[in-house]
């Protein structure tokens, strides 16, 4: 079946669903295609809403047309359509030099942590502004058959210390979904 429309699950340890990010807008079979096909990732822009299970809408995920920065928003509160995108700023991430390496900045655009990752990109360590590691994010092996027959990936988010603002907590977390439409989107969840 091709991927026509992203979606994230977001789970606790125990396995528990806690959230869903879904695409907003519906992809051509045309695009869908290409994003099938190995080695590919799609380029353009791409808006994700994250909603709770009670369909609470939680943050906006923008990944901008250069693949560079993505924005995270906090739904406009009571809005409805496309007033509920016209949100307050959270932060963003940015790709620096390479895929291998994001700032984490917050509404003032202020550097609040920071993105590095492994030679294989699978394993980012998170720092906050003094260089304290905070969290790690790490691409899973989802087993032979789901890695052959699937495009589903899974990601594992730890993050180390409750001390952490808002804005940090949430821009680590959406760091998997960005390193997910960034590196490999070609295997985006359905």
């Amino acid at each position: 079946m091709l991927a026509t429309r992203t979606q994230y699950d977001f789970y606790d340890g125990s396995g528990t669903l806690l959230a869903v990010a879904t695409e907003t807008t519906e992809r051509s079979r045309r695009k869908a295609v290409r994003a099938a096909l190995p080695g590919n990732v799609l380029a353009g822009p791409q808006t994700l809403l994250l909603r709770d299970t009670a369909e609470t809408p939680l943050l906006i995920i923008e990944k901008h047309d250069n693949r560079r920065l993505t924005t995270v928003r906090r739904p406009m509160a009571d809005a409805e359509g496309d007033d509920l995108f016209e949100g307050e700023l959270l932060g963003a991430i940015r790709a620096e030099r390479t895929t291998r390496h994001y700032s984490l900045l917050n509404a003032e655009d202020a550097r609040i942590g920071e993105v590095t990752g492994d030679l294989g990109l699978r394993k980012f360590s998170v720092t906050d502004t003094e260089n304290r590691h905070v969290a790690q994010i790490n691409k899973k092996w989802a087993g032979l058959r789901a890695e052959m027959l699937t495009n589903a990936d899974r990601y594992s988010v730890d993050i180390g210390t409750k001390r952490l603002s808002e804005a940090l907590r949430s821009l680590i977390v959406v760091t998997a979904v960005v390193l997910d439409l960034t590196l490999h989107e070609s295997k985006d969840v359905v």
